[in-house]
């Protein structure tokens, strides 16, 4: 083979090789560029469902508050018509407030000559406003509780503060001394009046009413009871009432069998039982020493718990029963050094 051939040879591998080094690095690159391009849309993806998500999440954020804002909205409209009257009668009783209050500080400054006398509206505004609401809280959360004692305590203050009201008006003139007395406790009327009592229903009233006489009827019927039930004494003298079950009328006279009742006995028993004997010191004594055997220590528990007799009682038993076995005792000795 010529040199001429050999380098046609050469040429020709070596543009082969070209060809094929640039094949592998179009290959590359290709596969650079695919990646690139799957990376971007994969970050393109991640992004977009990122703001998605936020999307949905202020959408959630938005509805959430809406309904925080409807329920907020529907418990205000639920308080305030359950709450009417208080929302019509307690403006009134703070105008009336604003009108007294400085007044009567002013007052209590010109009576008492220093700031102390500034102190005086919390005798009389604050005072009869303070039972006002004693009142109302009691009646809300103990209906049962009576509230008499407030009501005098809010009407006593009252009489105070229209009192002072008034006098301070007088300065003036009568006119000017009935329109700050009234104007001064027209609050806490309208407020007992209407929102510290209420008005019940007529069928409320009957209700009521009649609670109130049985409770009395009950209250009459169990106190003649009292009177006619008999005392059960136990050996020990504890005592205890016993009554007769059954249906009774209430008369003047107390407690009469219904028509067609008769008062059962309160005891199974239907004969008499025996009266018992009271139980002596001895016979006490007696069971004690029948049941105490060697080794035992006599104390008043144990005779108490041997004999059944009182706490009282115990202590002499045992003193008795230990005086007793030291006597027998004693005569057991002599009698052995006389047999010796």
């Amino acid at each position: 083979m010529s040199w001429r051939e050999e380098r046609r040879l050469d040429e020709a591998a070596r543009a082969e090789q070209a060809r094929r080094d640039a094949v592998a690095a179009a290959e590359v690159e290709a596969l650079r560029t695919r990646i690139r391009v799957e990376a971007h849309q994969t970050v393109a993806a991640q992004q977009d469902q990122i703001r998605r998500r936020a999307a949905m999440d202020r959408q959630e954020a938005r509805a959430a508050a809406r309904q925080r804002r409807a329920v907020r909205v529907l418990a205000l409209r639920s308080w305030a018509s359950a709450h009417l009257v208080d929302l019509l009668i307690y403006p009134l009783a703070l105008v009336s407030a604003v009108m007294a209050v400085p007044a009567m500080a002013e007052f209590g400054r010109e009576i008492y000559g220093g700031i102390t006398g500034y102190a005086l509206f919390c005798i009389t505004e604050l005072g009869m406003w303070a039972f006002a609401l004693a009142v109302q809280v009691t009646q809300r959360r103990f209906p049962d509780r009576p509230v008499w004692a407030l009501q005098v305590g809010v009407w006593a203050f009252a009489g105070v503060a229209f009192g002072l009201n008034a006098l301070h008006g007088l300065r003036q003139s009568w006119v000017a001394g009935v329109v700050m007395g009234v104007g001064s406790i027209a609050g806490v009327i309208a407020h007992q009046l209407v929102t510290a009592a209420p008005r019940r229903g007529r069928a409320e009233r009957d209700e009521a009413r009649l609670a109130r006489r049985m409770a009395r009827k009950i209250a009459r019927v169990r106190r003649s009871a009292v009177r006619s039930a008999v005392a059960e004494i136990d050996r020990d003298g504890n005592a205890r009432l016993v009554f007769a079950p059954g249906r009774y009328a209430l008369t003047g006279r107390g407690l009469k069998p219904s028509a067609g009742e008769s008062p059962r006995p309160s005891d199974p028993p239907a004969k008499k039982r025996r009266r018992q004997g009271r139980k002596l010191l001895a016979d006490y004594v007696r069971d004690a020493r029948a049941s105490w055997s060697p080794g035992v220590e006599i104390t008043p528990a144990w005779a108490r718990r041997a004999t059944g007799c009182s706490a009282g009682l115990s202590v002499k038993v045992a003193r008795a029963l230990r005086e007793d076995l030291a006597n027998q005792s004693s005569a057991t000795l002599t009698n052995e050094r006389e047999a010796a």
